[in-house]
């Protein structure tokens, strides 16, 4: 199952009408809703849900509250993956950010959507490339990544070694 997987069935009963996907920009998911309904009312919804919405040019850019992305955060469960040649960097870079145990921060919340995108879509090459320059970023700037999406990226590398 998808990291993703349990806020779209959260989502999918409040958009009675229009598509609900993972966003290609700067949102986690996107939907045309705004197209088709009372735009106001069903992203009302959504922010009770707890997530925030954008609304520009007919699309709906949907991205968790803070509450609600550092929940799913702290419910990552510490496990450890199979250390492998193709997954051996991520995996240390993955294992340096869930002991670093930072906590999530309004500055680190757009690189955990991002990460949580390329994890949606299982591209864990995608995810280093994207990952390591964050990291390193972050850590100049002291203001690391949360210790939960290390434990997170491990739990997905786990499972996909297991699926493989």
């Amino acid at each position: 199952m998808s990291v993703l997987t349990p806020w779209r069935q959260a989502l999918r009963p409040l958009i009675p009408k229009g598509f609900l996907r993972r966003d290609q920009g700067d949102g986690l998911f996107v939907s045309d809703y705004p197209r088709y309904e009372d735009a106001d009312a069903v992203s009302a919804r959504i922010e009770k849900a707890g997530f925030r919405v954008t609304v520009t040019d007919g699309l709906a850019r949907i991205v968790p509250a803070a509450e609600t992305l550092a929940a799913l955060l702290d419910a990552a469960p510490a496990c450890t993956s199979a250390v492998t040649d193709e997954n051996l960097f991520l995996h240390s870079l993955a294992r340096r950010i869930a002991e670093a145990d930072a906590p999530l921060t309004p500055e680190n919340e757009k690189a955990v959507w991002t990460a949580l995108k390329f994890l949606d879509a299982e591209d864990m090459s995608g995810l280093y490339r994207f990952l390591s320059p964050a990291a390193a970023l972050a850590q100049r700037k002291h203001l690391f990544l949360p210790a939960g999406l290390g434990r997170m990226i491990l739990r997905c590398m786990s499972e996909c070694i297991v699926q493989s």
